[in-house]
């Protein structure tokens, strides 16, 4: 059985911590004992203390080091000098928007912990109430979800089942859609990117989000910005990407079938050069394929013992 840690931290830590390209933990040298003992691939429960009060997500650990010399935290930073030497990486399976941090977290108050503990080994039935409460919060029925789809999600955002089967059979149009979100999140995920559905974005008359987005920070904007269009509604996807592109820099991809390459392309040639050359334009099977390949290639790092 997977072992599984809480990890208690301060509001501020915890948006340090999740704002790095590859977010990490740290932790005193009075936990030594904790540190040895800690695996990789082991579950992390990433708990906020007050005003959240509850756990916001779910990581697992990584790699593991010493660091004496790189102040991070904003502790650290203040005093000029290493509080948390003993460090880890998390690669985040799932954890909330902090703007949902508050209203969305599960709370384990009943769980009658050693609060002042900041890391601590869960017993195996807390671990299990714990998935079983994520569960019943997101959506999902089986665990192998946590590994599929978004990093960044909401309460009934989760999906079911994300790998394609093969061969596919016919799917209407908005069940491709989503499929095709859940993937290209994933993709980010597997990348080190905080990614999210569903991002909302202030844009009247065309459409108030974007399909799927790649953040490098948990409170960040996007550095990468998708629109999949299968409807051929794709002046609007355009200017959702427009938008992206031009308040943030993001990176704007399309995802559009083979034969809606013209009208694409048509669409972006009154748009401005500028940003019409930012764009990128893949279909389906394409970003399917990424996924298999990325998967081999997870798999492969994992048998050599390189990830």
């Amino acid at each position: 059985m997977t072992d599984a840690w809480l990890i208690i931290g301060a509001e501020e830590n915890w948006r340090r911590a999740l704002d790095q390209p590859v977010p990490l933990w740290g932790l005193k040298p009075s936990y030594a004992a904790e540190f040895s003992n800690l695996s990789e691939g082991s579950r992390a429960w990433l708990y906020v203390n007050r005003p959240v009060g509850g756990v916001v997500g779910l990581a697992a650990i990584r790699e593991k080091y010493r660091d004496d010399s790189t102040p991070l935290w904003p502790d650290e930073v203040r005093q000029g000098r290493v509080i948390w030497p003993l460090r880890f990486r998390l690669e985040v399976k799932k954890v909330l928007p902090r703007e949902r941090w508050e209203r969305d977290r599960i709370d384990i108050r009943d769980f009658n912990l050693f609060w002042q503990k900041g890391f601590q080994l869960l017993t195996a039935d807390r671990d299990a109430e714990l998935l079983d409460r994520f569960r019943r919060r997101f959506g999902w029925e089986r665990e192998e979800a946590i590994d599929q789809g978004a990093s960044l999600v909401e309460p009934g955002h989760v999906a079911e089942t994300l790998v394609r089967p093969e061969p596919a059979p016919p799917m209407p149009l908005v069940s491709e859609h989503r499929r095709l979100q859940e993937v290209l999140a994933e993709i980010g995920r597997l990348q080190h990117f905080h990614s999210q559905i569903e991002f909302p974005i202030a844009l009247e008359g065309g459409g108030r989000s974007l399909d799927v987005v790649w953040k490098r920070e948990i409170s960040g904007v996007p550095t990468f910005a998708f629109e999949i269009e299968l409807s051929g509604a794709i002046e609007k996807a355009v200017l959702r990407l427009k938008f992206a592109h031009d308040r943030w820099n993001s990176r704007p991809r399309m995802v559009v079938p083979p034969d809606r390459h013209a009208q694409l392309r048509d669409v972006l040639s009154v748009q401005g050069s500028a940003f019409a050359q930012q764009v990128r334009i893949c279909t389906g099977e394409q970003i399917y394929d990424l996924r298999r390949r990325k998967g081999e290639l997870r798999a492969l790092e994992q048998q050599l013992g390189l990830y």
